[in-house]
């Protein structure tokens, strides 16, 4: 986690860790971005669950560049750790930034504080990103 960090803080995005907030964190990220209908059968990634809605690739960069101005907060598949960032003062932040080789950090999840949109960097290079608003409407701020 620390080189994750350490690369945010260095393109001066403040950073706040929260330890055992990850459950919650995916809890929440499931109501928000899975459908009723999918509640029953859920995949083991959450980022299975986002389909045709979901902006892909580029589209879904743009789209999360466009949508964090100010905070967000970040979560993983397999870990509980959550962190705040305030991106107010931050330079402008690449997928590459936010990717961590680590397994239980492999799968990144950004929201905004009220979870209307989502950013997902999936373990799997082929696959992703996705850019997803709560209402499945691509690409809204």
């Amino acid at each position: 986690m620390n080189p994750l960090i350490e690369r945010l803080t260095a393109k001066g995005v403040g950073v706040i860790e929260y330890e055992n907030q990850g459950e919650q964190a995916r809890q929440t990220w499931r109501r928000r971005f899975i459908s009723t209908g999918q509640q029953g059968r859920l995949w083991p990634y959450l980022w299975e669950h986002l389909g045709n809605e979901a902006l892909c690739g580029e589209e879904a960069d743009l789209a999360m560049h466009r949508a964090a101005k100010w905070t967000c907060l970040v979560f993983f598949q397999h870990s509980d750790d959550v962190l705040e960032l305030d991106l107010t003062q931050a330079k402008p932040i690449a997928r590459k930034d936010l990717i961590v080789a680590t397994m239980d950090y492999a799968d990144v999840y950004i929201v905004d504080p009220a979870y209307t949109w989502t950013y997902v960097i999936p373990h799997q290079a082929d696959w992703g990103p996705y850019f997803l608003t709560k209402l499945g409407i691509k690409g809204d701020d």
